[in-house]
C-alpha cells in the first residue's frame, strides 16, 4: 500500500480530524493499512510512535511505521506455504478454516487467535470452508 492509503486509513481512524489518533485504535489503522503486526509489535510500534506515553499518535508518527510493515512481515509467509502443502494432502492447493487458523496461531511467528481470525475473515473461502491457499497467500501479500 501506497503512503495515499496509509494517509486515508489514519483519516478514517482520525473521525474527529484532529490529526491524532488514540494509542487505543492504532492496530486498527495498521490493519486498515495492510499491515498484520503481532500484538507484541504492535506494543513496540506503539511505543516508538508514542514514546512520551501521552495516548495519542500523530499523523507523522503513524506514517514512520510504515517502515516496519515494509520490512516486517508477521506472517512467515513462506512457512505458511510450505505449511499448506502439510496439510494439503489431496494435491488440490486448498485448505480449510480450522487447518489455517492451526498454522496462524502455532507456526512461525505466531499470531494470537484474534489476529489469525482477522486473517481468515479477508481469506476468499470458498464452499464447504475451502480456502484455495494460492488465493489467500496473493491477497496478504497485496
Amino acid at each position: 500500500m501506497g503512503k495515499e492509503d496509509w494517509q486515508e486509513a489514519f483519516t478514517l481512524i482520525d473521525e474527529s480530524g484532529s490529526g491524532v489518533i488514540p494509542t487505543t485504535k492504532f492496530g486498527h489503522a495498521i490493519r486498515a493499512s495492510g499491515g498484520y503486526p503481532t500484538e507484541d509489535d504492535l506494543k513496540k510500534m506503539i511505543e516508538a510512535a508514542d514514546p512520551g506515553d501521552e495516548g495519542v499518535i500523530s499523523l507523522d508518527a503513524f506514517l514512520k511505521q510504515r517502515a516496519w510493515i515494509e520490512k516486517a512481515n508477521p506472517a512467515d509467509v513462506g512457512g505458511i506455504c510450505e505449511s499448506f502443502k502439510v496439510f494439503d494432502k489431496d494435491g488440490e492447493g486448498k485448505i480449510n478454516k480450522t487447518e489455517l487458523m492451526h498454522i496462524l496461531t502455532s507456526m512461525g511467528d505466531k499470531l494470537t487467535a484474534e489476529e489469525a481470525e482477522q486473517f481468515i475473515n479477508e481469506a476468499d473461502i470458498e464452499k464447504g470452508g475451502m480456502i484455495d491457499f494460492k488465493r489467500f497467500l496473493e491477497q496478504i501479500m497485496e
